[in-house]
């Protein structure tokens, strides 16, 4: 069964198309990128999908009471600031929390083990630094123990070891069964570790497939306005930026 399944989406916002009808199914295994360039609609999709906002056609995850929501997916918003005096243990508990289970439950302590949290378990969550306060609200959403997780930026503000570390472990995810929908902007780390891509670009999709089918000299110039050197690795495809495209 699809763990998401989108028919002919859209939103619009003030009488102007922010996102055009798409249709798109994730299953089990998928680890998907949602890639284009800024304002392109890759939050609004996610937030659509999940009925956080309005939109017109159907989404089999907003259809769904808000408990049993909570059962199939994981949210993790752009936002990465916390601003609650709570410690790392509570916060990362909430994730169980959304399921009706206690912060005690074993899918907490798993989440602070799989993000290297553990040592800070009782830290003040709020006072951590930007790329420690990423980690912990990824390994929240991990908490919930959902078959789906949805993650948007997942690596902003985190350094380039963390956010290798971060694609890994949601590459595994993905490897273990579930599926992973996160909106990327590092070409590079989403050609090597997503199963596939899916490009919007000024609201509509333009692409989807695997990330060597969907990453041509003609989309990087056309949509990103990039040209880059592609090659090929035994860890997947590499991106190397060579300039911009003046436009």
């Amino acid at each position: 069964m699809s763990l998401m399944s989108l028919e002919n989406l859209s939103v619009r916002r003030a009488g102007e198309v922010v996102l055009a009808p798409l249709s798109l199914r994730l299953e089990p295994g998928e680890c998907v990128g949602l890639i284009g360039p800024n304002g392109a609609g890759k939050t609004t999709l996610m937030r659509a999908a999940l009925g956080l906002i309005g939109a017109s056609g159907t989404s089999a995850l907003a259809a769904l009471s808000p408990a049993a929501r909570a059962a199939r997916a994981a949210w993790l918003p752009q936002a990465r600031e916390i601003v609650w005096p709570v410690s790392v243990a509570h916060l990362v508990g909430l994730g169980a929390a959304a399921r009706g289970r206690p912060e005690t439950h074993p899918s907490v302590a798993a989440a602070l083990a799989r993000l290297d949290l553990a040592p800070l378990a009782a830290r003040q969550a709020n006072a951590l630094s930007g790329g420690e306060q990423a980690r912990v609200l990824l390994a929240r959403a991990l908490a919930q123990d959902t078959p789906l997780i949805l993650a948007d930026e997942p690596l902003a503000g985190l350094d380039p070891a963390q956010a290798i570390r971060t694609m890994g472990l949601l590459a595994a995810l993905a490897a273990e069964g579930r599926g992973v929908l996160a909106s990327l902007h590092d070409l590079s780390l989403a050609a090597r570790f997503c199963t596939r891509l899916i490009v919007l670009h000024r609201g509509r999709l333009v692409a989807d497939g695997a990330p060597a089918a969907v990453l041509t000299d003609a989309l990087l110039a056309e949509v990103f306005g990039i040209r880059c050197t592609r090659v090929a690795t035994p860890e997947g495809l590499m991106l190397l930026p060579e300039g911009v495209i003046a436009r």
